[in-house]
């Protein structure tokens, strides 16, 4: 039932019953009893076009907000991070092959990220999204690189996966990585990786903000930062 949910998404936001039974090969039957338990749940509502997200989400997208464990614990430290850079602060957490967007501490400035809250990206093109593909399990790392590989910014960090594969080896080496204008233009980013208590790749920190002020701060300076924050909210994740 819950598979239903999975159709959702940007270009997706409203799904009509014929378009649910032919995506999940389900019969009308079926559909019909769990969509009616989905809508009795707050979870789907009906409109004239279909069935579309409901309150529940809202509902749940609150308590997030506001009693999120890892969040509460490290919001403190966040929000020293923005002060002694002037940059905003995310949280970014691997979500199948994408990176959700969880948490964003916002500076001084303001401009409109095309990877907020609550927005997914691919595996490769931010460094909130990349450090986290590089600390993936080889044989994890080589299918979603073959899988992708003939995206054209796939390929700039790797024609075949030798080239590829060492390209994540120095990410892993220098424990960060710097994008610039890779997803929104005129923004550049550092992240390092969060991990869980199994020490397994969990997510990312990332300090991002316009390039006149994330340049005015050098890299190693930027690094030194992020470094030991990223590895603070992995201690603080695996107390959750």
């Amino acid at each position: 039932m819950l598979q239903i949910l999975d159709l959702y998404g940007a270009d997706t936001p409203v799904l009509d019953v014929e378009t649910i039974c032919a995506r999940l090969n389900y019969p009308p039957a079926t559909t019909y009893r769990y969509l009616k338990e989905l809508c009795t749940s707050g979870l789907l509502i009906r409109s004239p076009e279909g069935y579309a997200p409901g309150p529940r989400f809202i509902e749940m997208d609150l308590l997030i907000r506001e009693f999120d464990p890892l969040v509460s614990r490290c919001r403190p430290l966040l929000r020293s991070l923005v002060e002694q850079t002037g940059l905003d602060v995310l949280i970014g957490q691997q979500y199948g092959e994408r990176i959700l967007t969880t948490h964003q501490e916002t500076g001084p400035e303001r401009f409109e990220l095309l990877f907020g809250r609550g927005r997914t990206m691919d595996m490769f093109r931010s460094s909130t999204a990349r450090i986290v593909t590089a600390y993936l399990p080889t044989r994890h790392l080589r299918r979603l690189y073959e899988k992708n590989q003939e995206i054209d910014y796939v390929q700039r960090l790797g024609r075949e996966w030798p080239a590829f594969s060492a390209h994540m080896q120095e990410l892993r080496r220098a424990g960060y990585c710097i994008t610039k204008e890779q997803i929104n233009p005129g923004i550049g980013g550092i992240s390092a990786p969060i991990f869980d208590d199994a020490k397994r790749i969990f997510g990312s920190l990332t300090l991002l903000g316009t390039l006149e002020r994330f340049e005015a701060i050098s890299p190693e300076a930027l690094a030194s930062l992020i470094q030991p924050a990223a590895r603070a909210v992995s201690r603080a994740l695996a107390q959750v």
